[in-house]
């Protein structure tokens, strides 16, 4: 009983760490606010007029499946609450929008890692802003693992190679690597079945391999493992690779 009891205590711990966002101290504070509107399941307004797009994750937006659920669950979280904002990588898109982690200043609750686990929204980070990105998948592997939100839905399930060929935007794929080429532009090329060029596959951009060997994730040290990779798919289908995090590396029995 005594060491239920502990075990209890270490997974709330556990969990309560999670809510406040492990690694947000470590990033730069930025603005402060109230959010005064929700646009959608990823982006709100501060009272100041700065919109806020989170970063780290992507939500359903416009017609898509789940995407009223992920605008609800972002107001219920946050609309009329003050928020401190975090930084961790490029501070602006290209719509001057702010892209930052989020915290609710009361209670300390981080708004991406609660969207994460309610299965509001999917993790998806960028070369120029992957801060969290381990406590991100983390967060979206509890709501994955268990269908929660729109992991429930089949629009938005983990593909694997001989599903790829309909799909386009942002997609989660799992797969063995089978091989390594080159593209047609030269960038190394996972081959995610058995037969090169007649499948899925996933290109490794030339200016990130740096950044892939450091990660220990070189097209060399993928070869024949398990993976998890997320990004944009583009006709072929073929996966476009620019950054470490987009490469989870699974074990045999994931």
């Amino acid at each position: 009983m005594i060491r239920a009891g502990l075990l209890g205590l270490a997974l709330a711990l556990a969990l309560a760490a999670c809510g406040r966002g492990p690694g947000l101290e470590g990033l730069a504070a930025g603005e402060q606010g109230r959010v005064a509107d929700v646009r959608s399941g990823d982006t709100l307004v501060l009272d100041s007029g700065l919109q806020v797009r989170l970063a780290g994750v992507e939500a359903p937006k416009g017609g898509q499946p789940y995407a009223g659920e992920a605008l609800a669950a972002l107001r219920s979280l946050a609309d009329g609450r003050r928020v401190q904002l975090y930084y961790g990588g490029a501070r602006r898109d290209r719509y001057g929008r702010a892209l930052a982690q989020v915290k609710l200043v009361k209670g300390g609750r981080w708004v991406e890692g609660a969207l994460l686990r309610q299965g509001a929204v999917r993790a998806r980070t960028w070369a120029d802003n992957r801060a969290l990105a381990g406590p991100m998948l983390d967060a979206e592997a509890y709501a994955r693992n268990r269908s929660r939100g729109l992991w429930k839905l089949p629009a938005y399930r983990v593909l694997l190679p001989g599903e790829a060929g309909g799909a386009d935007g942002f997609q989660i794929l799992e797969a063995r690597v089978r091989g390594l080429d080159a593209g047609p532009s030269g960038a190394p090329r996972l081959e995610l079945t058995s037969r090169p060029g007649a499948g899925a596959a996933a290109e490794i951009a030339p200016a990130a391999l740096r950044d892939f060997k450091a990660a220990g994730k070189a097209p060399e040290q993928l070869r024949g493992r398990h993976v998890r990779l997320r990004g944009y798919v583009r006709y072929g289908p073929v996966m476009i690779l620019d950054h470490p995090e987009q490469v989870e590396l699974l074990r045999e029995e994931d």
